[in-house]
């Protein structure tokens, strides 16, 4: 519960004396409320308080007596009235030196700012808890956008005696659009890339709509070659309308038919065929984009217009290299990502102005360090890449999001990072890959509520990818949030994963919370498959909590390994730390910074750096990489 008393600023500053004399006496009364209620008073926020109450009754309960006793005082004494609003959430919440913190609190305080004075708002959750349990009705606001929070949500109140009539103000809920894999009629197979591509660009460019969701291209990948109902394939991914058809290319020209159906309703909303020459494909997709866009009601901005219009390259035959590149992405056969890279840099041969290739280009070569490439074999073509594509175009959503990765990966420059990938969201809300990687950044620099924030909006867009729900539950351990994550992994991510993957997770999980035994069960229960090796994951926690020798082995294989073939220096020191090993782990983590690979910030919250947390050397190495170097959401972890 956030409560706030109304007109205290405008009061202090009219009469410091009389307004600070109501303060008190509002307190007076409030407390020994909350007190009977169970609550308790977390903190003074000025003119109000953050309360706790170990259930959404109790805090309801609490605030209906607590406006009745001071709207029966106001009503009572010729005197200047006492005001309060009230806001309720329920959720799990991180203790920390007696202040709480969490997503739920950050979401309380914003709902506050819906309640009328002398009024109670609250959330969804509480609502329904609520349901024929209080004496007044409660009655729906509508969905809300509050701030800090990226997508609307359904408010509700308590309507007490005073209320004033409602008035509902709606916040548009934006549609969401899932644009099918278009199929491939063309007489040559070997065009499916085309097909594929324009997918891809379609998404892209429908996704630079302010007022538009478009889900991405991996949760409607799956539904290429499936024959059913396009509204049911619109109601499982959660889309308000689906766009299919299929593309012809012969010689230098084009077929695409293209049909857009309302989910809701079943009907279409509009289908065209394009007969066109193969240079036209530019403004098929811009009249693609604006007969969406009026049919689904979404308002377009003069820059959002000439976004659609804009090509983001005049040579076709750059264009179908870039199209050929973006099927390679997609693709999972060995060589993909090298075909990818290859594609680019022939596209950006073809048309050395072709910005967002360039883009893309820094995108895939960033993407793969501490896989099969050490960031300082990639940081000078990465930096000349990004810097000619601001050059070339700075309003490329693409453009700000390598910008940001390049700060991030290669700089170690959260602020330019967090810059830029806001911008690139601003350029493109339906980007999952853009925030993602913000929502890494977040993780990085420990604000764990916005990280959650973004990634929710990721698995809107993407409902079917497992890596978002897994992200989510790594970050509600990092909170202390132990039981919301084993809800989520055993809710959430069961169905995603195979079983080794899943009793690995939950192990973690249990881990958090202290339950290591539970945690060690699952893990035995999880081998790996006969043949291959225990993951690194495994075997660090199996060292952490009293079982060295798997990580012990891997280290010496990955040692002998790196004689000759890339290893990354920080998941050396991870195994080094976890077996105990302090100044063989200090070692790695310094020669990694040196060397400029300075991977750290990617692993420093791991389990295997518990061991050497404390070391003033390791606490040096995050004060190097600007990191914050308290961590208290792991000091309730403990090792057997």
């Amino acid at each position: 519960m956030f409560t706030d008393m109304v007109g205290f600023t405008s009061a202090a500053q009219r009469h410091e004396a009389v307004a600070l004399d109501l303060l008190r006496e509002q307190e007076g009364l409030v407390r020994p409320i909350v007190l009977a209620h169970g609550g308790r008073e977390v903190k003074s926020t000025g003119d109000g308080s953050l309360i706790e109450f170990s259930s959404g009754l109790q805090a309801a309960e609490c605030g209906v007596e607590v406006l009745t006793r001071l709207h029966e005082r106001n009503r009572a004494r010729e005197v200047e009235p006492i005001r309060l609003r009230i806001g309720l959430h329920i959720g799990e919440v991180e203790s920390r030196d007696a202040d709480i913190f969490g997503d739920a609190v950050n979401i309380a305080a914003r709902v506050l700012s819906v309640a009328e004075p002398e009024g109670i708002a609250l959330t969804e959750e509480v609502a329904h808890l609520l349901e024929n349990k209080v004496a007044y009705p409660v009655e729906g606001l509508g969905a809300r956008g509050l701030k800090g929070v990226d997508r609307p949500i359904p408010v509700y109140r308590i309507v007490l005696p005073w209320s004033s009539p409602i008035v509902l103000v709606q916040t548009r809920v934006y549609p969401r659009l899932a644009i099918l894999p278009l199929r491939n009629i063309s007489p040559d197979p070997s065009d499916a890339y085309f097909a594929d591509g324009l997918t891809e660009e379609l998404i892209s460019v429908l996704g630079q709509m302010r007022e538009l969701r478009v889900i991405s291209r991996s949760a409607v990948s799956r539904y290429g070659s499936q024959d059913r109902p396009l509204a049911a394939i619109g109601r499982e991914l959660g889309a308000s309308a689906v766009l299919e058809g299929s593309v012809r290319k012969a010689g230098d020209r084009l077929r695409i038919s293209l049909h857009l159906v309302d989910v809701a309703t079943e009907e279409g909303l509009w289908s065209q065929t394009f007969d066109r020459k193969l240079n036209d494909i530019f403004a098929v997709q811009a009249e693609v984009g604006e007969r969406t866009a009026a049919s689904l009601r979404v308002r377009l901005l003069g820059s959002e217009r000439a976004a659609l219009s804009r090509p983001p390259t005049e040579n076709l035959a750059a264009y179908g290299l870039y199209l050929q590149a973006l099927h390679e992405m997609r693709g999972r056969a060995p060589g993909s990502n090298a075909r990818a890279i290859e594609l680019l840099r022939q596209a950006i041969e073809a048309d050395p102005r072709f910005a967002v290739a360039y883009a893309m280009l820094a995108h895939r070569l960033l993407g793969g360090i501490g896989e099969d490439r050490s960031a300082r074999e990639v940081a000078d073509e990465a930096r000349r890449l990004v810097e000619k594509a601001l050059q070339l175009d700075p309003l490329a959503p693409e453009v700000h999001s390598a910008r940001a990765n390049l700060a991030m990966q290669i700089e170690l420059n959260w602020a330019t990072a967090e810059a830029e990938f806001r911008r690139a969201l601003e350029l493109n809300p339906s980007d999952p890959g853009a925030r993602s990687w913000y929502s890494l950044l977040l993780r990085t620099l420990q604000r764990y509520p916005e990280a959650l924030e973004h990634l929710r909006t990721v698995v809107e867009l993407d409902p079917l990818d497992p890596g978002p729900r897994a992200f989510i539950a790594s970050i509600l351990r990092l909170m202390g949030d132990a039981a919301g994550a084993e809800e989520y992994v055993r809710t959430q991510l069961r169905p995603t994963m195979s079983s080794r993957e899943y009793q690995e997770t939950l192990a973690y999980t249990l881990a958090y919370s202290g339950r290591n035994a539970e945690a060690l069960r699952e893990l035995d229960a999880a081998p790996a498959p006969e043949g291959s090796s225990p993951s690194m994951d495994a075997v660090v926690f199996r060292a952490r909590f009293g079982e060295p020798a798997g990580a012990r082995a891997l280290l010496e294989e990955l040692t002998k390994r790196a004689a000759t073939k890339y290893v990354t220096l920080s998941e050396l020191a991870i195994l080094a730390a976890a077996c105990g090993d302090a100044d063989r782990a200090i070692a790695y983590l310094e020669q990694d910074w040196t060397e400029g690979d300075r991977g750290l910030w990617f692993y420093y919250q791991g389990l295997g750096f518990d061991g050497i947390r404390s070391d003033p050397r390791f606490v040096k190495m995050l004060e190097r990489y600007r990191l914050p170097v308290s961590a208290p959401f792991l000091r309730t972890r403990t090792v057997l």
